[in-house]
């Protein structure tokens, strides 16, 4: 290649990186910088919320009245419906046999004789509910009716706390002997139990047999009798009251990220004043209590950051509405002042697992109620404030780089960068060149310098910048190193470690900032033009 296909293809490999605005005559050079041929490689302000934007994450960012920058994290921990978790089991009531209350004993009868009999299945549920009402939204009844009577059967079965528009289960039983067994299913969708008919008043479901008997010759006995089997299965319900039982809803082990420090390439960051806000959406007719088995921070390392002692009042109540359709919203706030919650975010992790119970019910039985719309559904949300009581923090970024292969005409390459820091950290920053597969094949600034330290910002008792820090390095290449170099390079990594060495705690603002200008300058052998 000639030399002076030198300068277009230079020129050509600047305007692919170049934006319009670099290419105003202003920006191509640094106050003080007279290049023989400079090209801007960046011109970057770095802040807060340009970190937490690249990130491209669905956090927020805010700042309060004094510029404070918090970094949010929402998550839901739970959605938990009553229709899930409180269920109404399946019932299975049997009669025994029920004989003649005056019982007749006859070698062929042909009379006819009425009886009536009441009693009272109980509900039964092994979490200890004590219903009073339940509307009952689909269901079955399932009824069988057996005679050992040689008689005609006709029997009215009634079920008085059992209703559908005001009017009571009545189910109607014909048995015409030889005929001795009696099946119907009875869709209970729509009806309503009342259980609190007796003492105790719940769980009872009275009922009462109207019947009489048919004789048509054959031989009665004082021990035949009647009997019913009920099952009432697949209930499920739209209202419920009473004491609904002892019901635990589990809160699967998950995980919210904290993607602002993935893009680290290490950190040991520890925040002065992290909080968790838990909101707990409540429309089930009950108080509940929740707890957390597990609630710890994982560093991108792997370190973990266990709770250790009190963390959130470990139990929280949950309080319940009092009036069906209503919902309670209970809000908690948990900081330095009332937990450890220090212990998660320390070091700052870029995860947080979780995993933990709802408990229903426990403790001494209350009344309660439920519909099937009823849900608990539990919030969380994570406040980090910007504010470091130590920081080692490294952020890398990647950079498209190719250099002109023909060399012909230059003498060598100096490279000019222009920080301004108006954070509260000092900063160490170093450029690899590395090729297509991010092999560091060299570094800007070379040994023993090892990479270019910038002074943090000034800042007052608080850990507030009230001031910054500018310095200007030059750093040359040669033309032996940037012959081996040049035709490889394919990317720069720029890699920034990040640091504070001040004893008391550093807030970032709204206002701090980090400026870095960096300008290659190619020194150029001029009389080779004319070759």
């Amino acid at each position: 290649m000639k030399p002076k296909y030198f300068l277009i293809l230079l020129s050509l490999v600047a305007f692919s990186c170049l934006k319009q605005d670099d290419l105003k005559l202003k920006n191509l050079t640094i106050n003080g910088f007279a290049p023989d041929w400079a090209l801007p490689i960046t011109n970057t302000t770095l802040t807060l919320r340009n970190v937490v934007q690249h990130a491209n994450v669905g956090n927020t960012l805010t700042v309060d009245s004094t510029g404070l920058y918090s970094i949010h994290y929402d998550g839901r921990l739970l959605t938990a419906s009553a229709a899930d978790y409180i269920k109404i089991p399946d019932q299975n009531f049997n009669t025994n046999g029920i004989p003649l209350s005056s019982p007749i004993s006859s070698p062929s009868y042909f009379l006819t004789v009425s009886d009536t009999f009441a009693d009272k299945f109980t509900y039964t549920d092994t979490t200890g509910a004590q219903l009073n009402h339940l509307n009952i939204k689909s269901g079955m009844l399932q009824m069988q009716v057996q005679s050992t009577f040689q008689q005609n059967i006709s029997a009215q079965i009634v079920f008085p706390s059992i209703k559908k528009s005001g009017n009571a289960l009545s189910i109607n039983v014909v048995l015409n002997y030889p005929t001795t067994s009696f099946n119907q299913n009875i869709d209970l969708s729509g009806y309503n139990i009342d259980f609190t008919t007796g003492t105790p008043a719940y769980n009872n479901l009275p009922y009462k047999i109207i019947y009489s008997i048919v004789g048509i010759g054959n031989p009665i006995t004082t021990t035949d009798n009647i009997s019913a089997n009920i099952n009432l299965t697949n209930l499920q319900f739209s209202f419920a009251d009473g004491y609904l039982g002892h019901h635990t809803i589990p809160i699967s082990k998950d995980t919210i990220a904290i993607e602002i420090f993935n893009n680290t390439l290490n950190a040991n960051i520890f925040l002065e004043n992290p909080i968790i806000k838990l909101s707990v959406d409540n429309s089930f007719g009950l108080s509940a209590v929740g707890t957390f088995s597990t609630f710890e921070g994982i560093t991108k390392n792997g370190t973990i950051n266990n709770i250790g002692g009190n963390f959130f009042n470990n139990p929280i109540v949950l309080n319940g509405p009092t009036a069906v359709g209503t919902t309670v919203v209970n809000n908690y706030q948990i900081d330095k002042t009332n937990s450890n919650v220090q212990n998660v975010f320390n070091p700052a992790p870029n995860r947080v697992v979780f995993q933990g119970n709802i408990d229903i019910g426990s403790g001494t039985p209350v009344y309660n109620f439920i519909t099937d719309t009823s849900k608990l559904i539990v919030n969380a949300e994570a406040i980090l404030p910007a504010w470091f009581k130590i920081i080692d923090f490294s952020l890398q970024d990647t950079l498209k780089m190719a250099f002109p292969k023909d060399t012909d005409i230059l003498t060598k390459v100096q490279f000019k960068m222009l920080c301004e820091n108006a954070f509260g950290l000092y900063a160490s920053v170093q450029l690899y060149f590395t090729d297509s597969t991010y092999k560091i094949l060299d570094s800007l600034i070379a040994p023993p310098n090892g990479s270019n330290i910038i002074a943090e910002a000034p800042v007052n008792a608080n850990g507030v910048v009230d001031g910054s820090k500018i310095q200007e390095s030059v750093f040359d290449m040669d033309k032996t190193r940037y012959h081996k170099l040049a035709p490889n390079v394919r990317y720069g990594l720029l890699r920034g470690n990040l640091k504070t060495s001040s004893t008391i705690s550093i807030q970032i603002h709204s206002k701090d900032y980090l400026r870095v200008q960096l300008a290659a300058r190619f020194l150029l052998n001029i009389k080779h033009l004319n070759n």
